[in-house]
């Protein structure tokens, strides 16, 4: 044969492929694989088959063009198929991949494997596409690409491992998008449109394991079963195990990954029975409307989605062409009794944006799963008219089933632009009990709004449902909430409210929005009956300011929460139009009594019209109609409490009593600043105990300290005090500083004011004010001695001395001569007892002139000067 024609029949054999298929064999085996074409069908027979068991089939190309298929005609004992690319080239899959029985199909091509918009599969078992050079077995023997002439396998062996070289090929599918969308009657995502794109049958594992993955438009489906997308950027090996059925993946031997990206709507569902999805990469990203879905439709058991990525994971954009709003769900389907799956993300940075939601929650009867983030940073940012971005654990209208816990663990979280972190009941029939979130970081951000929308974190249940409120947990250094974002738990239904609880180095809460203020909170709502939930806050700087608040309350037949606070400092700053800062335990339009308020502080600062109140109607809108319950109890312990500049600290009833108990060594009241439990209407006035070694406040300041009434008896306030300053009891209030107890209704319905001082003796009810101005100290001490010799004049300890020089000596006073005389027997010390003083007093006193040095050497003060004073020899009178 000349070389013209051998050169003619070449081409002419490619020619006639690219016409059908594009898959060549190469005679790299044993007994090598065989290519038949009969129309748009190539059946690949032959083959090296080990055992029955493992069937071995090598190619110089792999392509299916639109239209054509592959046929993997194998024997039905065989249980897996191994087949490699050993060409230079990728392959391009866009027609149909099938097999025979339930044996699993490997397609190994280190070049990439692209499928197509038409790519489809038919296969019995697992599919896993690959682009690692090799396929590891236990025997210790190696299917590789990359080397084709290795020794052949003798035995059969199971698979084991991926072997990966340093440039894997990427792999791409392609497709129309996902076609999801909302049903607004259940809220749940309708799948009913959903193409199913590459496909394993049910319970088995579609696996997509190389360099860079990218679902451009493209679905992946394996019901109940298993996907799995790996993206390696190394030399090493990926852990393979049967799970009979299917196969599991490990990644502990890769520390370097590539990307993995959803786009063009594209879709991975293992929704069903206890359907998992696995993928691991460098950064995961999810946009336009982009989904991993491992919901639960069944009663078995729950599907699970694990995503880890090293550098990021992102879930961003809703689909531009239907109402979807992209993300990751593990949720309990509408009709499904089955329980729901957990949901973990662990990354660097997870970026959730654009109304995308990352959702373990219940549309049914069965329980919610767990949404666990491990991550450095969390951001959660924005909000859509279609959706909320954000982390969801929620409980549907209508339905029992209770609802899932979300875990965060990172460093920082931030939540903002209308963004939120949910784990509710949405109500409206809804008899699930609302799930937990507890956080864990280094700094929390929860700031700002979107039109509908404050950014922030739940745990609800909103008005119509019957389940109970869970717990929300935050522990962090710093937590900022700021420009209206919430921190709530509360109960709007018919269940109880759970508990907030804060531990932090320090807190922030400040501003507000067009909605509402910063807010931290615990409310039973218009419906309940139940107590409020009761709000921790350990910290060590707490500051509430410019219209934020932290509060307890309820709106129905139940009494409002608890709020404990522990603090080194706590500073309640400001007012606005929309109302005060500060810490609020109250009744604000229902029957239910008002909560204490208990704060264990060293320092207590709030000025600026700021408060602390604890009251059975709002404070914040007088438009609001009055309640019937009575107030709480407002319990301070305090080194250092300073009100200034119109700040109060209140409990205003409409009902009966609350009291206010306050315990700190130093009480200040400055500029129209207030300690009152007023009663309104017929409500009985409430009580103040103040427990302080000083209470200080300015004469004309117009300060008070009020138990004042209405239309019924006013309290009572008992100050127990070592000195007061600046203030003083008064019948009724005044323009000055006052202490009062009175009734509008008269005088018979007036309280009592007991005032107790324990060290000194002061005039008029017991109080000492000091003169509006002050003698001049320099009178008061004569100056006996040049200022340049080296004089001082010392005082040790009080020894019995009152604050006050005009009052009584109280116990024992000591004189101590400290000076240092050149003969040490001559320094003296001298008592001078009570007894003795008593004495002194009955004596006519008289005014000493002069000193002059006795024969005992000592320096003795006397009524008159003599006419001449000796003074010894070498001795100045001031030396």
């Amino acid at each position: 044969m000349n070389k013209f024609l051998v050169f003619v029949l070449v081409s002419g054999y490619h020619l006639g492929s690219l016409a059908k298929a594009e898959i060549i064999p190469d005679t790299t085996l044993p007994s090598n694989s065989i290519i038949q074409t009969n129309g748009s069908v190539n059946e690949i027979t032959g083959g090296t088959i080990i055992e029955n068991k493992l069937l071995f089939h090598s190619f110089e190309k792999f392509s299916i063009p639109t239209g054509t298929e592959a046929y993997f005609n194998n024997p039905l004992q065989v249980e897996n198929i191994f087949s490699r690319v050993t060409g230079l080239s990728a392959s391009q899959i866009n027609g149909l991949i099938r097999n025979n029985g339930t044996a699993n199909l490997f397609l190994l091509n280190p070049q990439g494997i692209i499928f197509g918009s038409n790519a489809s599969l038919n296969i019995g078992g697992s599919f896993i596409a690959t682009t690692a050079n090799s396929i590891q077995f236990a025997s210790g023997n190696f299917f590789s690409a990359t080397n084709p002439q290795a020794p052949p396998l003798l035995k059969v062996s199971v698979p084991i491992g991926l072997q990966f070289g340093n440039s894997a090929g990427d792999i791409v599918v392609q497709g129309v998008g996902n076609s999801l969308s909302i049903d607004f009657d259940t809220f749940a995502i309708n799948r009913q449109n959903r193409p199913v794109g590459l496909a394993v049958a049910p319970g088995q594992t579609l696996a997509l394991v190389g360099g860079n993955v990218l679902l451009e438009g493209g679905n992946l489906t394996a019901t109940g079963g298993r996907v799995e997308v790996g993206s390696v950027n190394q030399e090493g090996t990926v852990k393979l195990t049967s799970t009979n059925p299917g196969w599991a993946f490990s990644y502990e031997n890769i520390n370097n990954f590539k990307d993995i990206k959803l786009s063009q709507a594209a879709s991975i569902d293992t929704s069903g029975n206890g359907g998992a999805i696995h993928i691991q990469g460098q950064r995961i990203s999810l946009i336009d409307g982009s989904a991993m879905l491992a919901n639960n439709f069944n009663d078995g058991a729950a599907g699970i989605i694990t995503v880890k990525g090293s550098e990021s994971v992102e879930v961003i954009g809703q689909a531009s062409y239907n109402p979807f709003y992209g993300g990751v769900f593990t949720d309990v389907a509408p009709g499904a009794t089955g329980n729901g799956g957990n949901l973990t993300i662990e990354t660097r940075r997870l970026l959730v944006a654009n109304g995308t939601q990352i959702s373990s929650g219940t549309f049914s009867s069965g329980n919610a799963g767990t949404l666990t983030v491990k991550a450095e940073n969390v951001e959660l940012i924005g909000a859509t008219p279609l959706g909320t971005s954000g982390l969801f654990a929620p409980v549907a209208p209508g339905v029992s089933g209770n609802g899932g816990n979300i875990n965060i663990e990172t460093g920082r979280l931030l939540i903002t632009d209308g963004a939120q972190i949910v784990a509710s009941s949405f109500g409206f029939g809804a008899s699930g009990n609302a799930g937990n979130v507890i956080v864990k970081a280094v700094e929390i951000d929860v700031n700002g709004s979107s039109p509908g929308n404050s950014s922030g974190l739940f745990a609800s249940v909103l008005p119509g449902g019957t389940g109970n409120a869970g717990k929300l947990i935050l522990e962090t250094g710093k937590l900022r909430v700021n420009d209206g974002g919430l921190i709530l738990v509360s109960n709007d239904g018919f269940g109880k409210t759970g508990e907030l609880t804060i531990r932090a180095s320090e807190i922030n809460v400040t501003g507000f929005n067009q909605f509402n203020p910063s807010l931290i909170e615990t409310t039973e709502g218009l419906d309940g009956s139940s107590d409020g939930g009761r709000l921790t806050i350990e910290t060590g700087n707490l500051e509430v300011a410019n219209g934020g608040q932290i509060a307890t309350g309820t709106f129905g037949a139940g009494n409002g929460g608890e709020l404990n606070v522990r603090a080194t400092e706590i500073r309640l700053i400001g007012t606005t139009e929309k109302g005060r800062s500060g810490l609020f335990a109250s009744n604000l339009i229902g029957t239910g009594a008002g909560g204490d308020i208990n704060i264990a502080v060293d320092k207590l600062i709030i000025r600026d019209g700021a408060t602390i109140n604890a009251s059975n109607f709002s404070s914040i809108n007088p438009n609001v109609p009055p309640g019937q319950g009575t107030s709480g109890n407002i319990n301070v312990q305090a080194n250092v409490i300073v009100l200034d500049n119109k700040s109060i600290i209140t409990t205003e009833t409409l009902g009966d009593k609350g009291n206010i108990n306050l315990q700190s060594e130093k009480i200040q009241m400055l500029r129209g600043s207030k300690i009152t439990t007023n009663a309104r209407g017929n409500g009985i006035g409430g009580n103040i105990f103040i427990d302080t070694d000083f209470l200080i406040g300015v004469p004309r300041q117009n300060s008070d300290i009020t138990a004042n009434a209405q239309q019924s008896f006013a309290g009572q306030v008992v100050v127990n005090a070592k000195a007061i300053f600046g203030t003083k009891f008064r019948p009724s209030l005044t323009q000055e500083s006052d202490i009062t107890a009175s009734s509008e209704a008269g005088v018979k319905f007036n309280g009592i004011v007991q005032i107790n001082i324990s060290d000194t003796d002061f005039s008029q009810q017991g109080l000492w004010i000091p003169e509006s101005t002050f003698n001049d100290s320099s009178q008061q001490i004569v100056d006996g001695c040049r200022g340049d010799k080296t004089n001082s004049f010392t005082i040790v300890g009080r020894q019995g001395l009152p604050e006050n020089p005009t009052t009584r000596i109280q116990g024992q006073v000591l004189w101590q001569d400290l000076r240092i005389f050149p003969n040490k027997n001559s320094r003296r010390t001298q008592s001078v007892t009570e007894k003795q003083i008593s004495t002194i007093n009955n004596q006519e006193l008289i005014e000493s002139q002069a000193w002059i040095k006795n024969v005992d050497d000592e320096i003795e003060l006397i009524a008159k000067a003599p006419t001449t004073v000796q003074i010894p020899k070498n001795q100045g009178s001031c030396n």
